[in-house]
């Protein structure tokens, strides 16, 4: 697949299930975000382990595609780092009774999402 350009900002983005609205995944990009998820997508087809592209797979084998949206924008001189680590600890934390949440757009061509879980597959704590 083409990568396409770069952008100047990072995108720190979260995966959503679509059947349940569960929040499975924080991860960082400098590319556009659908073009990251279809990265993912290639490699979950190409049998990748990680519980992430375990959990796609199993997505798209009931028939969803997992969505992608943006959970915070760094600023090209900010630390993308920073901010992953900061967002994976945050998600991690969230109890049940702080769901359901409506995120809101963080783009302009974003919209609200609303997650109703969530069970982060985050190997690592990221940055």
């Amino acid at each position: 697949m083409k990568s396409g350009p770069r952008v100047g900002r990072w995108l720190i983005y979260g995966i959503l299930d679509p059947a349940d609205k569960t929040l499975v995944y924080v991860g960082k990009t400098h590319k556009r975000r659908e073009i990251r998820l279809q990265e993912h997508i290639e490699r979950a087809l190409e049998g990748a382990k990680t519980p992430v592209h375990i959990r796609i797979r199993l997505m798209l084998a009931a028939g969803y595609s997992p969505e992608v949206f943006v959970l915070v924008r760094v600023p090209p001189d900010g630390s993308w780092q920073h901010e992953e680590r900061r967002q994976i600890k945050l998600w991690r934390t969230i109890t049940d009774q702080e769901l359901p949440i409506a995120h809101p757009p963080q783009t302009p061509k974003s919209i609200d999402v609303e997650i109703r879980k969530v069970e982060l597959l985050n190997v690592r704590d990221g940055g």
